[in-house]
C-alpha cells in the first residue's frame, strides 16, 4: 500500500470489525479530518444529503415493518399450532381425565383459535411485508445511490493539507459499503443458517411423534390380526397380555399424535418460509464468499488505480462490487418504483 493510500484510509477511519452492519451515514461528513475535506464538501453537498435522509428514513421504515410483520405472523403461527394440538387431545377421552376441569383447555383452545384468526386479518389487511419489501427497497436503492453519487463526484483542486478526492472516494466506499456488506452477508448468513437448523428440530420432534404413533399402531394390528387369525391358544393368551398393556383408547391416541405430529412438521416448513432461513442462509453465504473473493483479488489492484488517478478502472471496482449486492436483492425493487426513483436522480441501479 502507498504512502498516499495509507494516508486516505487514515483519514476515512479505520474499519471497526466488532461493529454491526448498520450503515448510519448522517455523520460521515462531520466526522472527516482536515486532509478529507474534498470529500467533506461532496458529502455536504445537498443532493447527497438527500440521498441520505432517504435512505434512513426508509431504512428506519423497513426495520419497524420487519418488526411488525414477524410479531404478528408468529403470534398466528403458533396460536394455530396451540389450537390444534389443544383440539387434537380431545380425541382423547379428556373429559373423564378432567372430570370439571374439561372448559380450562376449551377456553384455550378457542382464545388460541381467535388470536389465530386476528392475527391472519391484520396479516391479510395490513400487508405489512408488503410494507416491509417496498421499504427496504427504497432503503436498497437509496444506498446505492449513495455511493454511486459519491464515487461520481468531482471536485475543484485540493486545498492546502487535503489529500486527492479520488483515493478519499475509493477508501469511503471500501469502507462504509464493501466492509459493512461483507459484515453483514457473513452475519445475517449465518444467523439464518443457525435459525434453520432451530425450526429442523421441530422436523425431527415431528418425526419422533410419527414413529412412536407407527409403533403403537403396529402393535394394535398385530393384535387384531392374532385375534382374527387361527393361532395356537398360548399366543391368544399372550395377546391378551399384551392387549393388558394397552389401553382402549390407542386408537384414538394414535390419530391424536399424528394430528399433533403433522402440525408440528407443517409448523416447521412455515416458520422457515417465514423468516426466509433456508433460502437467505443460501444466498448471503454464496454473497459474502463473492464479496470477500473480489476484496482479496481486486482490492489492492484498485487502491493503486485510485492513487494514480485512474477514475475508470475505480468505478469497474465499484461496479462490480455493487452488481453483487444488487443481484441478491433483486426482489426487493419494484421496477416502477426504481425507475421513477432513478429518473428523478439520474442514477442507474440493478434492479434487486
Amino acid at each position: 500500500m502507498s504512502e498516499l493510500s495509507r494516508q486516505a484510509e487514515a483519514a476515512i477511519g479505520q474499519d471497526d470489525a466488532g461493529a454491526d452492519w448498520k450503515l448510519n451515514p448522517k455523520s460521515h461528513a462531520s466526522d472527516l479530518p482536515l486532509e478529507a475535506g474534498a470529500l467533506r464538501r461532496v458529502l455536504e453537498r445537498p443532493e447527497i444529503q438527500s440521498i441520505i435522509s432517504e435512505f434512513e428514513v426508509a431504512d428506519k421504515e423497513a426495520v419497524e415493518a420487519q418488526r411488525r410483520y414477524k410479531r404478528v405472523a408468529r403470534l398466528r403461527l403458533y396460536t394455530g399450532v396451540a389450537a390444534t394440538i389443544v383440539g387434537a387431545t380431545f380425541i382423547l377421552p379428556v373429559d373423564e381425565w378432567m372430570k370439571g376441569f374439561l372448559s380450562i383447555p376449551t377456553a384455550v383452545q378457542y382464545g388460541c383459535l381467535v388470536v389465530s384468526i386476528v392475527a391472519a386479518l391484520h396479516l391479510i389487511r395490513s400487508k405489512p411485508f408488503d410494507v416491509w419489501m417496498k421499504a427496504r427497497a427504497k432503503a436498497e436503492i437509496a444506498r446505492i445511490a449513495l455511493f454511486d453519487e459519491v464515487m461520481k463526484a468531482v471536485d475543484g483542486p485540493a486545498q492546502p493539507r487535503e489529500l486527492p478526492l479520488l483515493p478519499l472516494q475509493f477508501e469511503y466506499f471500501r469502507r462504509y459499503q464493501l466492509e459493512v456488506q461483507l459484515r453483514f452477508y457473513e452475519g445475517r448468513g449465518k444467523q439464518h443458517d443457525r435459525a434453520a437448523g432451530h425450526t429442523e428440530r421441530w422436523k425431527y420432534v415431528s418425526i419422533g411423534l410419527t414413529a412412536i404413533a407407527g409403533a403403537i399402531a403396529a402393535i394394535s394390528v398385530t393384535k387384531l390380526l392374532i385375534d382374527l387369525a387361527p393361532v395356537p391358544d398360548w399366543i391368544k393368551a399372550d395377546n391378551e397380555t399384551l392387549r393388558s398393556f394397552l389401553p382402549s383408547w390407542t386408537n384414538k391416541a394414535v390419530l391424536a399424535i399424528g394430528i399433533v405430529s403433522s402440525t408440528l412438521f407443517g409448523a416447521s416448513i412455515s416458520r422457515s418460509l417465514m423468516d426466509l432461513d433456508e433460502r437467505n442462509a443460501s444466498r448471503y453465504l454464496t454473497t459474502w464468499e463473492n464479496l470477500k473473493f473480489i476484496k482479496q483479488t481486486l482490492l489492492e489492484t484498485a487502491r493503486a488505480d485510485a492513487v494514480a488517478g485512474r477514475a475508470e478502472e475505480v468505478k469497474k471496482f465499484v461496479k462490480d462490487v455493487q452488481d453483487k449486492i444488487s443481484s441478491e436483492h433483486r426482489e426487493w425493487i419494484v421496477h416502477r418504483d426504481a425507475s421513477s426513483d432513478n429518473v428523478k436522480k439520474g442514477t442507474s441501479v440493478q434492479m434487486r
